[in-house]
């Protein structure tokens, strides 16, 4: 029987294709935006708006939003989840912010207890993440951001935003 070598995981292709940040804090989504810029030195645009009924439709599932299983149109006004996207010229980076939570709404239902999502378009390493992670939470307002690791076995939404 042949030993393992205990570089055979570094031949393992990695599954994720994208790093996300998740972000916890109370500031409204453009002062969230505009901390996130100056922290990070970069330049958060708002562009576009995803309604909470066409992310019902793109998901798998309903979403679990404290609404039970009434849908936004039966509530009144559909919910709108402001989505930005900042590129980096210094790294060649697009970064985009996803507000995760209106009111008592929530627009992927994984992530329900969280408030913004920071998605990287590409896997980060580790050391860069972490740093990334540091500088967040460093933002006065933000209460904890947290790296999400594993295999993305998250809504079809997430893995689909791309600006």
């Amino acid at each position: 029987m042949a030993k393992k070598s205990k570089g055979a995981r570094s031949f393992l292709k990695d599954d994720v294709s994208f790093s996300l940040l998740a972000i916890c804090s109370a500031e409204p989504d453009t002062r969230m935006a505009w901390l996130l810029n100056r922290a990070l030195h970069l330049d958060f645009v708002h562009r576009c708006d995803v309604c909470g009924e066409e992310a019902r439709r793109r998901q798998e599932q309903p979403l679990l939003d404290g609404s039970g299983s009434e849908s936004d149109s039966e509530l009144g006004e559909p919910q709108q989840f402001a989505i930005f996207c900042a590129v980096s010229s210094i790294v060649n980076r697009t970064y985009i912010l996803i507000t995760n939570r209106q009111n008592s709404k929530t627009l992927i239902r994984e992530f329900a207890h969280v408030d913004y999502l920071l998605k990287v378009p590409e896997a980060l390493p580790t050391k860069e993440l972490a740093k990334l992670g540091a500088a967040i939470r460093a933002i006065p307002g933000v209460l904890a951001c947290i790296t999400v690791a594993g295999n993305f076995k998250y809504s079809s939404l997430l893995a689909s935003l791309e600006l």
